[in-house]
C-alpha cells in the first residue's frame, strides 16, 4: 500500500499512457511516463509490487503481441470503453488524435468509493488470480472486461480511490462496477 500512496496525490492529470511499458518497441522508457515525470524522483520499481515476482505468465501472453511485449507492473488505471463518442473515464482516452477524448477528475461520483488504480492478477498461482482470469497485460484495468484485483494479500489487492486513500480489497469488490464507474 505505501507503493500507491508514494504517488497518488500526483495522478489528477492522466493521460490515456499514463505508464510508458512497451518495451519492445520505440516508445518513451517508463521513467519518462506522464506519471513519473511529476515525481521528484522515481523509479520504475514503484509501479511493482514486492510480492508480484512471477512474470511467467505475462510473458507467454505477451508472446501474442510481440509489438508490445509483457506489461511488467502490478497497477493499472481504470479504463472504460468509449460509447457513442463519450468517455467515461477514469482514463483520457487519446486513441484518436483528432478526437482526443480527456477525462476530468472532477467528474467523478463518490470519488471516495471509485477505484482510480487497481493491483492486477499477475500470475496463474491461486493466490494471486482468485478467478483464474488472464493475467494483466497493459496499464488498463477494465473491470467490465474480466480484469480481477489480485488476491496476492491476504484475500486482498491494493486500489487507490479517486480520492486519493489506498485499501486492500477483494476482488468481488472490483467486480461491482459501482466501484470503479466514475458517473455511477
Amino acid at each position: 500500500m505505501t507503493r500507491f500512496r508514494a504517488w497518488r496525490r500526483n495522478t489528477a492529470v492522466l493521460a490515456a499512457d499514463w505508464i510508458y511499458w512497451r518495451i519492445t518497441s520505440t516508445n518513451l522508457p517508463v521513467q519518462q511516463s506522464p506519471i513519473v515525470i511529476t515525481l521528484a524522483n522515481a523509479s520504475s520499481n514503484l509501479f511493482r509490487c514486492p510480492l508480484d515476482i512471477d512474470n511467467s505468465a505475462r510473458i507467454a501472453q505477451a508472446a501474442d503481441d510481440p509489438a508490445n511485449g509483457p506489461y511488467l507492473y502490478s497497477y493499472s488505471l481504470t479504463s472504460y470503453e468509449v460509447a457513442n463518442g463519450v468517455n467515461p473515464g477514469i482514463s483520457s482516452n487519446f486513441a484518436d488524435s483528432q478526437n482526443p477524448l480527456p477525462f476530468k477528475m472532477a467528474a467523478v461520483r463518490n470519488p471516495g468509493s471509485k477505484i482510480m488504480l487497481a493491483e492486477e492478477v499477475a500470475s496463474t498461482s491461486n493466490s494471486d488470480n482468485p478467478t483464474g482470469a488472464s493475467v494483466i497485460n497493459d496499464g488498463r484495468w477494465e473491470p467490465a472486461n474480466s480484469d480481477p484485483l489480485t488476491s496476492r494479500h491476504g484475500g486482498k489487492g491494493d486500489v487507490t480511490f479517486a480520492d486519493f486513500h489506498v485499501e486492500p480489497e477483494t476482488y468481488d469488490f472490483g467486480d461491482d462496477i459501482a466501484n470503479s464507474e466514475p458517473d455511477l
